[in-house]
């Protein structure tokens, strides 16, 4: 039986003779949440408390909307909102909203002794505008790059990072008052390298377990405003008690030539310390330079995708493609990514550049490609093992390492640009792509044009 998580992916695929979606939203209309907070206390942002970067995935629709519950810190303990236009922390509660939070989580030590505890919401009305229905997809492949910013800059500082993506999504978002059009989609517990927590952590932080929801189920015949709050309505959990704790699933070989990658061309500490120096930019939309990729800017790419951490939210599912068409030493074509091995195992020899920018919606965009890295999952796979809220975690997977590829790319003076718009069943063809696997996010690599 189809899951409802397969449903609503294969409703949102951008196809060349669409339409328009028969259903029309409306929540561009909407009015914005309003968060002046009127006589909350601000605290001006700090270097330590605020990330560097917006999330580069996000398309400056400012998609992301995030909370914190700080302790012990430079301003009092409480849960504040960031306030990103006047950079400033606003004070929205005290002790009774950090208790309120803390029990809507299952691992309840995590939350109740981080320093700095990260709650990220999808502000849909701005991305619905846009993306129409595949809007809430989008919302977390952002709030998995704002999760990846975050956590990035955490570890630059030495800090452990536990990312968190089980709770009572009801509580979460009265606890913190959220408007209707605010989703809570995930959270990050920020730990001292010192702490007991961290240090007895069953699992490091590495993302070796996820949290299935298969016991909780879309109430039949419930009528929403769009599809994709039913499909919300089908990843939230109502009860952690009925939630099965799942670890991560076993990587296997895989067929095909495999290709080692090289060393990264600079060790991770290179990469903790120059991100503070990168300034942040707008996405370039300008076609690529005609150049060959390097072999250690071409590994350290992709690479330094762990620096963001792999299976960030759990269970192993997400499916990595890298398609290569100018890299040195390295065949043109099709290839699987095994983090663990460092290794690509191709998968489809030399591929047609000129049919590949054509999957895309702007084919223009997509010329001189040195690779591209796609991400997919197999979602019946995924749901039956996690239930609907394996969508979410796989999406919020994917916006986490989007986010390392576009601040690993720019670190190398190159450029990583996710592609929204894109002809799924051609480009799934075109790289051989199993059937049964859904493409998540696609995002192109190479070097950009100056003007």
């Amino acid at each position: 039986m189809q899951s409802y998580s397969e449903t609503y992916h294969e409703s949102t695929l951008y196809a060349p003779r669409s339409v328009g979606d028969p259903i029309a939203l409306h929540w561009e209309s909407m009015p914005l949440a309003d968060k002046r907070y009127v006589g909350a206390k601000r605290y001006p942002l700090s270097e330590s408390k605020s990330p560097l970067h917006a999330p580069a995935l996000a398309d400056s629709v400012q998609s992301v909307a995030v909370y914190a519950v700080i302790r012990n810190g430079s301003v009092p303990d409480g849960v504040y909102y960031y306030d990103i236009e006047s950079q400033e922390l606003v004070n929205i509660g005290s002790k009774p909203m950090m208790a309120a939070i803390v029990a809507a989580f299952p691992d309840k030590d995590v939350v109740a002794q981080a320093e700095e505890f990260y709650l990220y919401a999808g502000v849909m009305e701005r991305s619905v505008w846009r993306f129409r229905e595949a809007a809430y997809r989008q919302v977390q492949v952002d709030v998995g790059a704002a999760c990846a910013n975050t956590m990035i800059y955490a570890k630059s500082k030495g800090k452990r990072v536990f990312p968190v993506g089980a709770f009572v999504d009801d509580a979460v978002a009265v606890a913190l008052g959220l408007s209707g059009s605010e989703i809570p989609l995930a959270a990050l517990a920020v730990f001292p390298e010192n702490s007991a927590v961290a240090f007895n952590s069953l699992d490091e932080g590495v993302g070796e377990f996820a949290y299935s929801n298969r016991s909780e189920v879309i109430e039949p015949g419930t009528r929403y405003q769009a599809r994709f709050m039913l499909q919300n309505r089908g990843e939230c959990i109502s009860d952690v008690a009925g939630c099965v704790k799942v670890r991560r699933v076993a990587t296997s070989a895989l067929p095909g030539e495999e290709f080692p990658l090289a060393p990264p061309k600079f060790p991770n500490d290179y990469f903790f310390r120059e991100i503070w120096f990168l300034n942040s930019r707008p996405a370039s939309l300008l076609p690529f330079s005609a150049v060959t990729m390097d072999l250690d800017d071409f590994s350290s790419i992709l690479r330094w995708m762990e620096v963001g951490q792999f299976n960030a939210f759990g269970a192993g599912l997400l499916k990595v493609w890298v398609v290569v068409f100018d890299a040195m030493f390295v065949y043109p074509g099709s290839y699987r990514y095994v983090p663990v091995r460092k290794s690509l195992y191709m998968q489809a020899g030399e591929l047609d550049i000129k049919k590949f920018i054509k999957c895309f919606a702007v084919p223009e965009q997509a010329q001189n490609t040195s690779f591209a890295v796609i991400f997919t999952a197999d979602l019946k796979e995924a749901c039956s093992l996690l239930g609907e809220r394996a969508y979410r975690y796989l999406n919020l997977n994917a916006g986490v390492l989007g986010e390392s590829l576009d601040i690993s790319a720019r670190l190398l003076n190159k450029t990583a640009r996710a592609e929204h718009f894109v002809y799924h069943d051609s480009l799934k063809k075109l790289c051989a792509i199993p059937e049964g696997e859904s493409v998540l996010s696609a995002i192109l690599v190479g070097k950009a044009i100056r003007r």
